[in-house]
């Protein structure tokens, strides 16, 4: 079993990063306009503090989860998800900080938790492409859920941490 305190300060953060680093790589492959990016932080924002039965399975998640709660409780900032998403190579960034991770959970928690975890992950990018829809004309005519750039984005994500790409 592993915990978030497991890990060292600089492992702790890096286990952060990778979380808003899923959705950054989506949102960065497909820019739109910024109320889309800040809907698409938003989707995954929701889904890293969402309990569900695979979360809770997992006390690696369930502590990183328990961590941001208690950094949300003592008023600690969140990254702006939006500059984030927005800054030079931050598509290219959010991939090595995901390859980062994925080495890291390998390395020091179980096979199943770091299995887990990297889902984990692969789910916030998920949810982050399918935020808002994409493209179209004014009135989103002709717009898509998920479009060819943010598709290729997911593939490399699971890629990246060696795991199945979602379905859909």
């Amino acid at each position: 079993m592993s915990l978030f305190t497991d890990y060292t300060p600089d492992e702790q953060r890096l286990l952060l990063r990778g979380l808003q680093a899923a959705a950054v790589a989506i949102s960065a492959a497909s820019l739109g306009r910024k109320t889309e990016t800040i809907s698409e932080g938003f989707a995954a924002a929701s889904l890293i503090m969402e309990r569900s039965e695979a979360t809770v399975a997992n006390p690696l998640i369930t502590s990183v989860q328990f961590a941001l709660d208690q950094r949300a409780k003592s008023g600690e900032p969140f990254p702006n998800y939006e500059k984030a998403a927005s800054a030079p190579n931050a598509k290219t960034d959010a991939i090595e900080t995901l390859r980062q991770v994925a080495a890291l959970v390998d390395a020091k928690a179980s096979a199943d938790e770091a299995l887990g975890y990297k889902r984990w992950l692969l789910e916030i990018a998920q949810r982050t492409a399918e935020a808002g829809k994409e493209g179209g004309n004014f009135f989103g005519r002709g717009a898509v859920l998920v479009n060819d750039a943010e598709r290729d984005a997911l593939a490399e994500v699971a890629q990246v941490l060696g795991i199945a790409e979602p379905q859909g």
